[in-house]
């Protein structure tokens, strides 16, 4: 092939790249359809845990804290 045939076929898109796949190809995984399964549960777990620490985090220490604040001022006031 001479220097300007190549020129040419690559010009026009036609070199052995084009027909080279993109991506090897995967084989069929069987965890496939598990793993997609569990990947809500995961997120609704990580939600969860995001949204329980900090409420569990306010109930068992800010809530007495302000009770204690609270009842202060009411046994504290002069109305």
């Amino acid at each position: 092939m001479s220097e300007q045939e190549r020129e040419t076929e690559e010009d026009e898109g036609r070199g052995p790249s084009d027909t080279a796949p993109l991506l090897p190809r995967r084989r069929p995984d069987c965890r496939a359809g598990p793993a997609a399964l569990l990947l809500p549960s995961r997120l609704l777990a990580g939600l969860l845990l995001h949204l329980l620490l900090p409420g569990a985090v306010f109930l068992l220490v800010l809530t007495p804290a302000a009770a204690v604040i609270y009842l202060g001022f009411l046994c504290h006031s002069r109305v």
